[in-house]
């Protein structure tokens, strides 16, 4: 009986409702207002059966679209074309309880995962970084295994799978999985200081205890421990020390160039502040051999003779292999002489290089780093 009252003063409002462009809006919009109040009572109603509610309900949706309300209306009609105002909605909810509750209906969607997925490796790194976030909060089965998939994509950017990492260090089921892949040998390298210092910090003792030994964190010449690489990032340095050490005591400029001054044996820095983040840098300081660049890998060629020559292969020709030693001498070794080359796991950065300084010197050179950006 409710229903049909109900239904009967809603067809009154949808005859009497306002059909052209030029009527009055804010009639026409408490008009539909009323219409969606009135079939939100309405307990198995189909309002797909009526042309007119359904677009008095398409109305109202695209003027709370961006609210909770739109929410509390998508996850109760479902609407056509709810994925579009779902998705801005993980990214740009007007609270995390709105983005991550929107991440959930949108997975439970048939394309939902692929429409995250899509988003979590577009191009736009601030909407993609976002949307980390926001299923870090959610912390569900579906939203892990997205974050998961996407560590393991090298092609994504560092600033986007460290967005990933920090996701799922928000729950022990994701601080597990973590720890699972480390353990599988499937967690990338690069990402270990960073994944280290977040567990250090979980509420779950045995983590802790885990992750320490799966993940130990560096430490200081002193044995005194080095803040995690995302504390690190958030504090500034002095640019003109971070100079002084970088060519001086830390010998930074004895293999790489910047603006044409230094030993070319590692990668120009000329312009390396544009092209990674300070946790990036903090990484490839503190464990050089974790995001080895390509065309960057260290070799090591035996000899018949039993020597060992060990840098960058130049080249390798029929006639002969040139490694550029550390030193920037190139090394030309006939392939009559060589017994084996080997490619190595290890940079040829030393390892330990932020033990000639403190922490503040460390902070100070990123700071540096930072700086030198494209002109």
């Amino acid at each position: 009986m409710f229903n049909k009252i109900v239904i009967a003063f809603v067809s009154v409002l949808t005859a009497t409702s306002i059909p052209h462009v030029s009527a009055d809006d804010d009639l026409r919009a408490r008009n539909d207002a009323i219409i969606v109040r009135a079939i939100e009572r309405m307990e198995g109603y189909d309002f797909r059966t009526d042309n007119h509610v359904i677009a008095a309900l398409s109305r109202h949706l695209e003027r709370v679209a961006g609210t909770q309300e739109y929410l509390d209306l998508a996850k109760r009609f479902r609407p056509d074309g709810m994925e579009n105002q779902l998705l801005e909605l993980i990214v740009s909810g007007p609270t995390d309880s709105v983005k991550s509750e929107s991440a959930e209906l949108l997975l439970q969607t048939d394309n939902g995962p692929k429409r995250i997925s899509d988003l979590l490796r577009s191009e736009n790194q601030i909407k993609a970084s976002k949307a980390c976030q926001t299923l870090g909060l959610l912390g569900n089965d579906l939203a892990r295994g997205l974050l998961t998939e996407l560590i393991q994509v090298p092609e994504v950017s560092f600033e986007i799978r460290k967005q990933a990492v920090v996701g799922l260090s928000k729950n022990g089921a994701g601080q597990n999985t973590i720890l699972k892949l480390v353990t599988d040998d499937q967690f990338p390298a690069e990402m270990r200081l960073l994944a280290g210092g977040l567990l250090a910090r979980s509420n779950n003792e045995n983590i802790r205890e885990r992750s320490s030994r799966l993940l130990p964190q560096p430490q200081q010449k002193n044995a005194a421990p080095i803040a995690p690489i995302d504390q690190l990032a958030g504090m500034k340095g002095d640019i003109v020390a971070g100079k002084k050490l970088f060519e001086g005591v830390a010998t930074c400029s004895n293999c790489h160039i910047i603006n044409r001054i230094g030993k070319e044996v590692g990668p120009d820095l000329s312009e390396i502040g544009s092209k990674l983040s300070r946790e990036a840098m903090y990484t490839a300081i503190l464990d050089p051999s974790a995001g080895i660049s390509h065309n960057y890998e260290n070799f090591s060629v035996l000899t018949l003779d039993g020597q060992v020559i060990s840098g960058l292969k130049v080249s390798d020709t029929d006639k002969e292999v040139v490694i550029r030693t550390a030193e920037a001498i190139d090394r030309k070794i006939s392939q009559d002489e060589i017994e084996l080359v080997k490619k190595s796991d290890k940079s040829i950065m030393p390892e330990n290089l932020h033990h000639a300084f403190d922490q503040q010197g460390l902070v100070n050179l990123v700071e540096y780093m930072v700086s030198l950006t494209k002109k």
